[in-house]
């Protein structure tokens, strides 16, 4: 009887210092997880800082490029030789694409970083605004198959990745006839929006790397463009769970397809 009750005392002072000491590991690990969080938060300061900085710094220059060609064509006006004019339009598209680039690099820095407060979003009428902010031109019609979900969300995220798209397909078909279709469906905790346009379609050995920072298919003398929304809506998606992908070939338009969370709850 005594000996069972001293292995009883030891297996309690066993099971005491094991908590004890899990209780320790625990508050050691607490307090890193939040030294860790704190420089985080600290970093994304200094990163957001740099950005402005850096922005306003490299956006300085170009606007004085601007402000001299404008000058120039001005004060020489009809002495202007019809190459010169050439040429100061093209340093004008120059100047516009640097700016552009610019602000894209900047937008994928903060992808991913910044988070929005989670709202109760109706997507119809977002997408609504969004088709109106991108203005297609009269050629180019844009469809909205109904019903639209209704998602608890970030707004903002999920309506540059949409206008992202949207505007995509706009811009590789101006011409007559140009139609782009926006629809989406349930998925289990996902909704799968896609994005298809009647376009000249992309060659599968391009699916890839239409996704990578700074990579356009066609010059950019061709169609304006800085290489970096399909980044961004990539990086948007997958910091949220998701998934994007594309489905085309040449001659036959493209729909890019990817998938949004739908929160705490939707509609559909």
């Amino acid at each position: 009887m005594i000996t069972a009750e001293s292995d009883t005392a030891v297996e309690l002072r066993r099971a005491r210092a094991q908590i004890a000491a899990l209780e320790q590991l625990l508050e050691v690990h607490e307090q890193t997880s939040l030294e860790q969080t704190t420089r985080l938060e600290q970093t994304n300061r200094e990163l957001d800082q740099f950005a402005y900085v850096a922005s306003h710094d490299l956006k300085a220059p170009l606007r004085g490029i601007a402000n001299l060609t404008q000058w120039i064509e001005e004060d020489l006006g009809e002495q202007l030789a019809d190459e010169t004019k050439k040429h100061m339009r093209l340093l004008k598209v120059r100047v516009h694409r640097m700016e552009a680039l610019i602000e894209g690099i900047l937008t994928y820095s903060r992808a991913g970083r910044m988070r929005e407060k989670i709202e109760r979003l109706d997507v119809g009428p977002m997408l609504n605004e969004a088709i109106e902010m991108l203005a297609p031109p009269a050629t180019v019609t844009v469809r909205v198959e109904p019903p639209m979900p209704t998602l608890c969300t970030e707004r903002v995220p999920l309506q540059q990745v949409l206008m992202n798209l949207i505007g995509n397909a706009i811009k590789y078909r101006r011409d007559a006839g140009a139609v782009v279709t926006v629809s989406a469906q349930a998925a289990g905790d996902f909704v799968r929006f896609a994005v298809s346009d009647n376009g000249p379609g992309i060659a599968p050995q391009f699916h890839d790397r239409i996704w990578q920072i700074f990579q356009t298919l066609a010059p950019r003398d061709e169609v304006e463009g800085t290489g970096i929304g399909l980044s961004v809506v990539k990086k948007l998606v997958e910091m949220r769970g998701g998934k994007v992908w594309l489905e085309s070939e040449a001659g036959h338009g493209s729909t890019f397809r990817f998938t949004w969370p739908v929160g705490l709850e939707t509609t559909t």
